[in-house]
């Protein structure tokens, strides 16, 4: 015998990114109408922006500088990529097209940006000047966010929630801007998206001054919960802590996590969108499945016609095979049981959910009388063999044997049919929810 080998995919950041948003799509497909329908929106459209970065790999990392008019972004832009490229001053405001830079080959991810040829920068990945690597940084200027010019407030909007890590550039006279911190920051903190903030233009402030700012930008930052995000002090025109941010941006490349990160900020976003869906500390427990299999026999007069078979193997006279048939009422009332037990504890969606996925009363009643109706059932065994008897005399115990063994036959073929039927269209289908419900709930415990 000769053995055959197939490779196996290494399990990386992105394919288990991956199989977390699968299952976040299906549980979505499953449960879509227990979700309120803007935040089944949010998060489809979460799902999709998901699906579209890891489909491009987690190996680069998008670094996007966002700030407002005279903050100096685009030039620090430059001071950081060591050369002019992005356009500087009064020329910004009239182009919403933003630029960026890239340390080895990302044609697909800027593709994806939305960021045209003329607008991009390719540099070998190799170590600055100053050593640093920047090898599958992806640097975007974007346009101010407080521009003039609507479109580019547009383009803002649409880049920052697809970058992995957003540098915030501030000045000291508009560091404290109630619109970027309200409009961008705060949603950025409130997604867990990975954020540097830098204090811009320190030239243009004495020492103590840059001290005085920075810390009432620190304690604003801290207040708008991005904890654990660095604060920097740069200056693009005499070249303070660039190198320092070319450093921090390096660093948070070459873990190769803050892609990742990014992706799995979005997946706690969505999952706090979706804790409203949800009932706190609600587990769905499957119900006893022999025993909705028992409630539907007896409805079905699978229990009757095991009765009438130990009647007549017990030689009881006038034993007559029971007729099989469920009602739809009988057949109603164990389908309601069976729901209400499986959705105890959850919000009232969900139940509603169950029930529709579940085959309906009459078509699983109809399925049930067919699956009873198709096969062989034992037939009635009036215990007439001499087999039994010893010397005229019957022996002890041997009648309530035969009894007990002719219902079972009779009630085993009867349960298995039902069985058959109730397994793919009413316990799989609430197994199912069940899972989706999990799924859901995992998320809403990301942090």
């Amino acid at each position: 015998m000769s053995l055959s080998f197939y490779e196996v995919p290494p399990r990386t950041a992105t394919t288990l990114l991956q199989q977390r948003v699968d299952r976040l799509r299906a549980s979505m497909e499953w449960a879509a109408d227990a979700i309120d329908s803007v935040v089944r929106d949010e998060v489809m459209s979460t799902i999709a922006r998901c699906d579209e970065r890891l489909a491009l790999g987690v190996e680069h990392t998008v670094v996007a500088l966002a700030g407002g008019t005279g903050s100096g972004k685009s030039s620090l832009f430059n001071a950081i990529v060591g050369r002019d490229f992005a356009q500087v001053g009064v020329a910004r405001p009239t182009t919403s097209d933003p630029v960026a830079v890239t340390w080895g080959e990302a044609d697909a991810l800027l593709d994806w940006l939305g960021i045209g040829a003329a607008q991009r920068l390719l540099l070998p990945a190799q170590p600055e000047p100053d050593g640093v690597m920047l090898d599958g940084v992806v640097l975007v200027d974007l346009p101010d966010h407080d521009s003039v010019n609507t479109s580019n407030r547009d383009t803002v909007d649409r880049v920052v929630p697809l970058a992995d890590l957003i540098v915030w550039v501030v000045d000291p006279q508009k560091y404290a801007d109630h619109a970027l911190h309200s409009a961008y920051v705060k949603v950025a903190s409130d997604h867990g998206q990975p954020s540097l903030v830098v204090l811009n233009h320190a030239d243009r402030l004495a020492a103590h001054d840059v001290d005085v700012v920075l810390g009432d930008l620190e304690r604003l930052v801290a207040g708008e919960g991005i904890t654990g995000a660095p604060v920097l002090v740069t200056s693009a025109r005499d070249g303070r802590g660039v190198a320092a941010l070319r450093a921090e941006i390096a660093a948070a490349a070459s873990t190769r996590t803050v892609a990742a990160e990014a992706v799995r900020a979005d997946l706690i976003a969505a999952g706090r969108a979706l804790e409203r869906a949800l009932a706190r500390d609600a587990d769905p427990v499957l119900p006893d499945v022999e025993g909705l299999i028992a409630a539907f026999a007896r409805a079905a007069g699978v229990e009757a016609r095991a009765d009438a078979a130990a009647a007549a193997a017990s030689g009881r006279q006038g034993a007559v095979e029971a007729p099989l048939g469920a009602s739809l009422a009988a057949v109603e009332q164990v389908r309601l049981e069976w729901v209400d037990a499986a959705t105890a504890g959850l919000p009232l969606a969900w139940r509603l959910v169950v029930d529709e996925a579940i085959l309906p009363a009459a078509a699983l009643g109809a399925e049930i009388d067919s699956a009873l109706a198709a096969g062989q059932w034992p037939e009635l065994d009036t215990g007439a063999s001499g087999s039994t008897r010893r010397r005229g005399s019957v022996v002890p115990g041997a009648r309530s044997r035969r009894a007990r063994q002719a219902a079972q036959a009779v009630r085993r073929r009867g349960r298995d049919a039902i069985r058959a039927v109730v397994y793919p269209q009413v316990v799989e289908p609430t197994e199912m929810i069940h899972q989706a419900y999990r799924n859901l709930d995992e998320l809403t415990e990301l942090d």
